[in-house]
């Protein structure tokens, strides 16, 4: 008996044709979903890259104290936000317009990322996170008007504070639309206690972030004392979680961790360095000199990788949520499958 039935060995060209045509649509359907899949992440990494330009200008703002160059909101000194001519513009009225058009600039870019959000991916946890980078963004432009017309420093830190959280919820829409983030999280017995170390980290991680904000800002005495020191108790909390997740499975997570600690280690030194410019080490013979552009620069630098350190850092928890939360999905269904007589 031939292995092909003749009937088929005749037609095979036709059969091989039709096959072709029938699987033609499907490839075509996943070459599309792959486009608008590779879309919104450049998109969403546009966005948070365009953030880094406000985020960036509004570090040396503060560190020059230019925030109130212009004593009027939305408007700069009675001109319009693109009438004003910025280049010709000098000093603080260049950097705090600077401030303001970068700012505009990630408004639409916010605005573009939750037009593509939407055609693009049907998953509603990430439409969801889009829509809340445009709300952050418009409430973060707010925030900075009303300190403008309040003449408020408290608004002017709260305002510094509520980037952090903006441009962490911009990176994690940037991992979540990545080819790794796409990928489906596999359980893993040390996700719980990475995602308990990792919460720990992110609550010391704020508390400090809050501390340099009131004495970067307020030139709160409190924070004066407390948060050169508090910096160690947030290495340590980001070791204790890269320890706990050292048997981790999770190649994506590791990655993160690492990054995580390269950028707590680095702000730490950015934070000595700070320290020596902006007061010195009179004890070693080290006199800080103010308003140098070495000042300016190690002390912008200093608050652009603080923000950076916490996006690390929520990131991280964001995956061993998602890690923990699969663990126990795949418990409780391994311990509803034993029978009776085991879990007597």
């Amino acid at each position: 008996m031939p292995l092909v039935p003749p009937v088929l060995f005749k037609n095979r060209h036709r059969i091989g044709l039709a096959l072709a045509m029938s699987v033609a649509p499907r490839v075509k359907l996943m070459e599309r979903l792959s486009n608008s899949q590779r879309l919104l992440y450049w998109t969403a990494l546009a966005t948070a890259v365009l953030a880094m330009l406000p985020v960036g200008v509004g570090a040396v703002v503060t560190t020059v104290d230019a925030g109130m160059a212009f004593p009027d909101w939305p408007t700069s000194d009675g001109q319009g936000m693109l009438a004003y001519p910025w280049l010709k513009s000098t000093g603080d009225a260049f950097l705090e317009h600077g401030h303001r058009l970068a700012g505009m600039l990630t408004g639409f870019a916010s605005i573009a990322l939750v037009v593509v959000a939407f055609a693009c991916d049907r998953r509603w946890s990430v439409r969801w996170m889009a829509i809340g980078v445009l709300l952050g963004v418009i409430a973060q432009g707010v925030l900075g008007g009303l300190r403008v017309v309040a003449d408020s420093r408290e608004l002017a830190m709260i305002h510094g504070q509520f980037a952090a959280w903006v441009f962490s919820l911009m990176c994690v829409i940037v991992v979540m639309t990545s080819r790794s983030g796409r990928a489906q999280v596999s359980s893993d017995p040390a996700g719980p206690s990475v995602f308990a170390w990792a919460c720990l980290t992110a609550v010391t991680m704020v508390i400090q972030y809050t501390l340099g904000g009131l004495l970067r800002h307020l030139g709160h005495a409190e924070s004066w004392l407390i948060h050169p020191w508090f910096a160690v108790v947030v290495v340590c909390a980001g070791l204790a979680t890269a320890w706990a997740a050292r048997s981790t499975n999770d190649s994506f997570l590791r990655r993160w961790l690492l990054v995580m600690l390269a950028c707590l280690l680095l702000q730490s030194a950015l934070g000595v360095a700070t320290w020596a410019v902006r007061y010195g080490y009179p004890q070693f013979g080290w006199m800080a000199i103010q308003q140098t552009s070495l000042q300016t620069a190690i002390r912008s630098l200093h608050k652009v990788v603080g923000m950076v350190a916490f996006m690390a850092v929520m990131l991280t928890v964001t995956r061993s949520a998602m890690i923990a939360a699969v663990s126990r999905r795949s418990s409780t269904t391994w311990t509803a499958t034993l029978p009776a007589e085991r879990l007597a």
